[in-house]
């Protein structure tokens, strides 16, 4: 699953290289054992299902994109995470900056985060019930 997920930062545009440093290589294999865990122990099944590897793959790059935004460690050239000016006037130089809740880079890469982390939703045809 490791390769898969290299992959799928790498269509993001996220600069991970093939022999990933090794605060990336621990943060990238605990995003996959910890999402790994957590569908198995949602499903209640020892291997996670065929139709819910993409999902794995996702949640495991949402955990590591988060995980680094979180730390202050996310290198994304393309977004840029300070305000940025919605209104300028010239005469008598008036800025006014965009605020959080609307759709700033920012806001819009954690909306991107949230959607890769995934709703458990996907979850329920696989669940198996134990006792």
């Amino acid at each position: 699953m490791l390769d898969d997920v290299k992959e799928r930062l790498k269509s993001l545009g996220v600069p991970i290289s093939s022999e990933p440093s090794s605060s990336d290589g621990f943060l990238l294999s605990f995003a996959i054992d910890k999402v790994t865990n957590h569908i198995k122990n949602q499903t209640n099944k020892n291997e996670i299902p065929d139709g819910l590897k993409e999902v794995a793959v996702d949640m495991a790059v949402g955990e590591f994109l988060f995980t680094k935004k979180s730390m202050g460690q996310l290198e994304i050239e393309s977004i840029n995470f300070e305000p940025f000016a919605k209104q300028v006037q010239d005469g008598d130089t008036n800025v006014t900056y965009a605020i959080e809740n609307e759709s700033t880079p920012e806001a819009k890469f954690d909306a991107f985060i949230n959607y890769l982390r995934h709703d458990e939703v996907d979850f329920i045809k696989y669940r198996v019930l134990t006792w």
